[in-house]
């Protein structure tokens, strides 16, 4: 069952720009997944477009930050898949605290 919170999540997630191709996030189907794990706390799953793309963590970063800018979200995981170095994207992309304004 999908949330009210991931819905509006997913439709902020499908307007974010991808910096390499310019176009949108939902045109590209990156985000294969999201998901309101409790009350306020989102995980995002993404694939960046290879599994070599030297700018999945600024992909990443890009997904948080647009997921922390949508109303009633206190916590985000962001999770990619795909990628060479997955574990090491996952550890920098979430590794940085939620900003107070975003809370």
């Amino acid at each position: 069952m999908t949330s009210e919170l991931s819905k509006a999540v997913a439709a902020r997630l499908d307007e974010v720009v991808d910096e390499e191709t310019q176009r949108k996030l939902g045109e590209l189907n990156v985000v294969t997944e999201v998901s309101e794990m409790a009350t306020g706390s989102i995980r995002v799953k993404f694939q960046p477009l290879s599994a070599y793309s030297p700018i999945a963590v600024d992909t990443g970063r890009s997904i948080r930050a647009a997921v922390l800018s949508v109303e009633g979200v206190q916590a985000v995981r962001v999770e990619c898949a795909g990628h060479m170095m997955d574990e090491l994207v996952n550890r920098l992309v979430n590794e940085e605290p939620i900003p107070k304004k975003a809370r």
